[in-house]
């Protein structure tokens, strides 16, 4: 594991150069949340970064500040997996991926490959600028799909 925290240190540091670059402040909030991000990756949610948080650090509504201004600094990248909650990771830059999220229990997974990046070359040869895309995955994993499977089923009368 001394490679993984090299590379969580890493993208710590870089992230914290991000925040510097766009000429927002290095706050020991956003040290903190960066950190979990760097180290446990995610995405998580606001709410889940607050659990995960040293007792009083900060409040929710400064992780949600934060993170506003982290995602608008590119330090961090939000996830929208459908189900009316933002989660997010850290913005290493150079390792773009996608998620495979399960239906039931909403476990995330990374997919460590993009399928679109030909169509945002398309996008920029049609003479468009700015080109991104979002895309995730959605499916019903195998551990809940073995519990639906161990489930009784009901009898019809």
């Amino acid at each position: 594991m001394p490679h993984h925290r090299a590379n969580a240190d890493a993208q710590l540091e870089a992230a914290l150069d991000l925040l510097r670059a766009n000429h927002q402040r290095v706050t020991e909030p956003r040290k903190a949340i960066l950190g979990i991000l760097s180290r446990e990756h995610g995405p998580f949610t606001a709410e889940e970064l607050h659990k995960r948080m040293k007792k009083d650090t900060c409040d929710l509504v400064t992780i949600y500040r934060s993170l506003a201004v982290m995602e608008e600094s590119g330090a961090v990248r939000r996830c929208d997996f459908g189900d009316a909650a933002y989660r997010y990771e850290i913005n290493t830059g150079d390792h773009h991926h996608h998620h495979i999220v399960c239906r039931s229990c909403h476990e995330a997974k990374t997919l460590d490959m993009c399928v679109a990046d030909g169509l945002e070359r398309m996008a920029r040869q049609l003479g468009y600028t700015k080109v991104t895309h979002l895309l995730e995955v959605f499916g019903v994993c195998p551990q809940c799909q073995e519990n639906a499977n161990k489930q009784p089923r009901p009898h019809k009368n």
